[in-house]
């Protein structure tokens, strides 16, 4: 690792601790990133790498949930909060689109499973169940420790003490169907400094901001306004917290996404957040081109060609984004200034180890160019036609610095992203990608869609096929949304949970309940780098679009049925 980096790394999951609890890191995971906030952690704690629900390895406790949800969970000593749906929400709406403004925040006993107790969150705006690219439940709870406070992506925010006495609670209107704005609400809130940061309108928006949102800084005590950003985001983006190279605390978040999402300028912008500057702008880096890669007036250009639907990742070196055509290229931005450091293809001479049926292992394509090569999986192909080449479309919330790469998992066989004059399918079909960040050095890497495990049998690893899985809760009820809920998240391709890096290795949570555990210093990008595939249930039966959370050697994460602990 680099050795500045470290020391910032460090420097900031001090600052973060002493801010919101004396400095004691100790059984926490207080927001989703973890400790410092950026969903990194190196720790002398032991650290779960494998388990298996399917077949109770490594597994200390499961407890079914009320409803179904998507919230990441917060750890505090010996208790967990999530969100989950109000129990008996979707039940009658078999066959129909189920929407809920109605949701539950959870406080769970961490020694085994136990529900504590539960609050009322009611929101304004129903949101769809289940909805694959989110819904009211996918706000994480934030704590300090003392006060724990749940977020309703349907317009509401409430501070609990650990007793569930509520202390405060505000709500707003959410942009929604009404509105004609899709319901994607990723950012997560984040805590710092004593403050609530969370996406939301303005209190007056008009004419000139309607769709628009900002962070929104809320005094933990309170839940007054202490600050608003002086730029829009889009809330389709996680937003980021770190340290500046100068030490200053700050958030990268992002504007400008697919259906026509309204914040301008487009771009990337490092949002201050030291004390009498918070929400502040220390640079804007605004879209320079259109799709054609011709130059473009500076943040009007948005959707496929420079996307806000990922992670806004950063370190003391770099910001980490997407330009998607007409090549498709990882940028990263200088994070001093805010200027193009670097854009990187990510079609031209990579290596691909795709998965050969026939011969039962990974086969080397070495440096080929994307654009030559069409995808393998049956059901991508159509008889008669000419094979479609390779687009690459990033999975939204996929990707990660770590290891001196910048890591990304690859949609598969839709066509969300086909630059002008291509004939081409997202892929390479189920793929782990990075690039080199010093050499630029592009490799691919194929992964199995699902395990299957079954008591006294081996395991068996399915390449190369779209894979259904029911939407059921914990009561055996379907409350799903629609017909890409059902489906894997490759294809129509799912928000999944932000990645977590944990002493240098990186999990990755799909639809299916499938966890992927990458070694991101492996020195090449081939069987040898995964450290172990996971499963969260039987397969086709279990659902997920979360995160993982840690804490003093267990790793919590959940289903649309259950909360699970996993570690010895």
């Amino acid at each position: 690792m680099n050795g500045r980096f470290f020391f910032v790394t460090m420097w900031a999951a001090c600052a973060v601790a002493s801010a919101s609890a004396g400095g004691d890191l100790t059984g926490t995971w207080g927001q989703a990133g973890g400790p410092n906030s950026n969903f990194q952690l190196t720790t002398d704690d032991p650290v779960p790498t494998a388990w298996s629900v399917s077949r109770g390895e490594n597994i200390r406790w499961r407890t079914p949930l009320p409803n179904v949800g998507q919230s990441g969970i917060a750890v505090w000593g010996d208790r967990l909060f999530l969100t989950t749906f109000a129990p008996g929400e979707g039940v009658d709406g078999a066959g129909k689109k189920n929407f809920s403004a109605e949701i539950v925040g959870l406080c769970v006993d961490v020694a085994d499973g136990a529900i504590l107790w539960s609050v009322p969150i009611g929101g304004l705006v129903p949101g769809p169940m289940m909805y694959t690219y989110s819904d009211p439940t996918s706000p994480t709870p934030v704590t300090d420790g003392e006060t724990v406070v749940f977020t309703n992506a349907s317009g509401c925010i409430a501070a609990f003490d650990f007793e569930g006495n509520e202390l405060w609670r505000k709500t707003w209107r959410p942009w929604g169907p009404a509105e004609h704005f899709p319901f994607n609400k990723m950012h997560e809130p984040i805590l710092y400094d004593g403050t609530v940061i969370n996406l939301e309108p303005p209190d007056d928006p008009g004419e000139e901001k309607f769709g628009w949102n900002y962070l929104r800084g809320r005094d933990l005590k309170t839940g007054e306004t202490v600050w608003t950003a002086e730029h829009g985001s889009t809330s389709y983006v996680t937003s980021m917290f770190g340290f500046t190279p100068a030490g200053e605390p700050a958030l990268m978040t992002g504007r400008g996404a697919v259906h026509d999402h309204p914040e301008r300028p487009a771009g990337l912008n490092l949002v201050s957040l030291a004390r009498g500057e918070a929400g502040k702008s220390e640079w804007l880096f605004l879209t320079p081109t259109d799709k054609f890669g011709k130059p473009a007036e500076p943040g009007t250009v948005v959707g496929r060609t420079w996307p806000a639907m990922y992670d806004c990742v950063w370190d003391d070196r770099y910001a980490y984004w997407f330009n998607l055509q007409p090549v498709e290229s990882a940028v990263l931005l200088d994070i001093e200034t805010g200027e193009l450091a670097k854009k990187l293809s990510l079609i031209e001479d990579v290596d691909l180890r795709r998965w050969d049926p026939e011969q039962g292992r990974h086969r080397l394509l070495a440096g080929i160019h994307l654009r030559e090569t069409p995808d393998w999986p049956d059901y991508l192909k159509v008889k008669g036609r000419r094979p479609p080449s390779i687009v690459v479309n990033p999975s939204p919330h996929s990707n990660v610095a770590a290891g001196g790469y910048y890591y990304f998992l690859c949609t598969t066989g839709n066509k969300r992203n086909r630059p002008p004059g291509v004939n081409g399918l997202a892929g390479p079909s189920h793929c782990v990608g990075r690039v080199d960040v010093e050499t630029g050095k592009v490799e691919y890497f194929e992964l199995p869609v699902t395990v299957v495990r079954e008591r006294g049998e081996a395991d068996r690893f399915v390449y190369g096929e779209l894979v259904a899985v029911e939407t059921r809760n914990a009561a055996g009820l379907d409350v799903s949304t629609e017909s890409r809920t059902k489906e894997d998240g490759w294809k129509a391709p799912a928000y999944w949970g932000t990645p977590v890096v944990l002493n240098g290795n990186i999990y990755w949570t799909t639809t299916l309940g499938i966890t992927y555990v990458i070694d991101a210093d492996a020195a090449v990008l081939d069987p040898s780098a995964v450290v172990a595939i996971n499963d969260l249930g039987p397969s086709g039966e279990t659902w997920t679009l979360n995160s993982i959370s840690y804490s003093d050697g267990v790793i919590y994460h959940r289903t649309s049925k259950e909360l699970i602990a996993i570690g010895d």
